[in-house]
């Protein structure tokens, strides 16, 4: 009868959560209508810089529309924009409950009480965070509202951590293959979510090869073998995807957008010198094209020698300048570098030397151009970090990386919420410590793996993303209530 009672009680709380999460995301996604973004049109003209997965969802939505011969435009935009924003917070609302419902069966053993707590504060994490962006941040709305990729790749990722933490209880081949699955529709959302594949192996290695409890050597080879067949699925479909939409078998274009526009941000007018060697025939005045790049960079004050933060130059370093002043310079200048210099006088230089290519051709020989450029400085500045003489790309690195920790579980502004965010990431690492010290039982160890897969993950997103693109918050917030859940299963179970 008491049990009876209790399976009551649990399904009326899975029932009113789901109720309640439902009303929060599609509430305000009906209220507030679709948000069009800047980055919004690129998906729904299926930009050649774009991976497959959001323009197609769009894609497949407006076709519906167009056979259903739906023309109305509720909130000034197409009709199946709402539809679409009604799915994705749909699939928010699902990731919040799979995530709540998770901790609620895994911590049963705890009690009711304590198990619905920590369940609620996994979903009030998720709702917790995407009302942050709505109500309290600068941008306004919640991402599931957003027509952007954000909208599809937090949710899944949310759901990825989860089926990676349950996968190593046992590690079958049906939860594999659900982390295969994911990881590949995760990746060709952006190109950013390959983290997701690095996380993976990264918790495979430690958890297969130094934990006893789960420790198989043919589980880790199995992971290796998964991973890189992933990697070789997601690089096909994004091919077979622009084999489909203009004729040619190659990746999107763009992949060194972000690492080009921090080295053109820290590089010298002399570097102009390392294409001295190109070949001219196949690639003409290269020395030319990036001196008119770096003079236009210069003239805008879109380098290092402008960043607040950098008045010591070459002695600087984060422990004696203004780091954060540098980052916010430097995310200022990313976009500018890259949208309004480098693409612009690529497109010139293309249309000026390779006439005879068409749009498609045309965009890919200037992503060819960004390649080599890209390239050469990334070469020079390797030599130069190791001969010492590194004039900054190091320290726009550590700064980027540390913004990218701070904000992913606080802000960098005001700034005491950087020193807030360290003391919140060394109770973290004191919580996931004290969990070994403790008696062990399996809510335990569910626990620690939780918060060592889910401070991974954060780890790998930062290193990545301050590395290669900048770190701003929807970028870094993937993790965010996670990472909170997890310190509070650490300090509560």
């Amino acid at each position: 009868m008491f049990k009876n009672k209790s399976n009551r009680g649990t399904e009326a709380f899975k029932l009113l959560s789901f109720a309640l999460l439902t009303i929060y995301f599609v509430g305000i996604a009906l209220f507030d209508g679709p948000v069009w973004c800047v980055d919004t049109p690129s998906y729904v003209d299926m930009d050649f810089s774009r991976e497959p997965v959001y323009p197609l969802f769009l894609l497949g939505l407006r076709r519906l529309f167009e056979v259903l011969h739906i023309e109305a435009q509720p909130y000034g935009l197409p009709a199946y924009l709402t539809l679409a924003v009604i799915l994705q917070s749909l699939l928010w609302v699902a990731s919040s409950c799979h995530l709540g419902f998770f901790i609620l069966n895994e911590t049963s053993a705890l009690g009711e009480k304590k198990s619905r707590l920590l369940s609620a504060i996994a979903m009030l994490g998720q709702a917790g965070v995407a009302g942050i962006n709505r109500f309290i941040a600068g941008r306004g709305s919640m991402y599931s509202e957003s027509l952007m990729t954000e909208a599809l790749a937090m949710p899944l990722y949310v759901i990825f951590t989860v089926e990676l933490i349950k996968s190593f209880d046992g590690y079958e081949r049906k939860s594999i293959l659900k982390l295969f699955c994911l990881s590949i529709i995760i990746c060709s959302i952006r190109k950013q979510m390959l983290i997701v594949l690095i996380t993976w192996g990264f918790a495979s290695f430690i958890l297969h090869l130094f934990v006893k409890r789960h420790r198989s050597l043919r589980n880790f080879s199995l992971t290796v073998i998964a991973v890189v067949v992933a990697f070789v699925v997601i690089t096909l479909a994004d091919r077979g995807y622009n084999l489909a939409m203009r004729g040619v078998f190659t990746s999107h274009i763009g992949n060194s957008k972000g690492g080009l526009d921090t080295l053109i941000y820290t590089a010298l007018p002399e570097d102009s010198q390392l294409f001295a060697d190109v070949d001219a025939e196949k690639y003409p005045e290269m020395e030319a094209l990036y001196t008119r790049i770096y003079d236009e960079c210069r003239a805008q004050q879109l380098t290092i020698d402008y960043a607040p933060g950098y008045e010591l130059a070459e002695n600087s370093t984060v422990f004696n300048s203004d780091w954060v002043a540098m980052a916010s310079h430097y995310a200022d200048a990313y976009d500018v570098i890259g949208f309004d210099v480098v693409l612009p006088i690529c497109d010139e230089y293309v249309a000026e030397h390779y006439p005879e290519l068409d749009r498609t051709h045309a965009q890919i020989k200037e992503n060819e151009i960004e390649n080599l450029l890209f390239g050469k400085l990334l070469g020079h500045a390797l030599s130069n970090i190791v001969k010492g003489q590194d004039r900054g790309a190091v320290y726009v690195l550590t700064a980027n990386i540390l913004k990218a920790f701070v904000i992913s579980n606080a802000n960098i502004s005001p700034a005491v919420l950087v020193k807030a965010s360290l003391v919140i990431y060394v109770i973290y690492l004191a919580s996931f410590i004290a969990l070994f010290l403790r008696k062990k039982t399996s809510q335990r160890a569910l626990a620690a793996r939780m918060m060592f897969i889910v401070l991974a993950g954060i780890a790998i997103n930062c290193v990545v993303t301050g590395s290669m693109i900048f770190p701003q918050p929807r970028y870094m917030c993937y993790g965010m209530g996670l990472f909170y859940l997890a310190l509070a299963c650490g300090i509560l179970i």
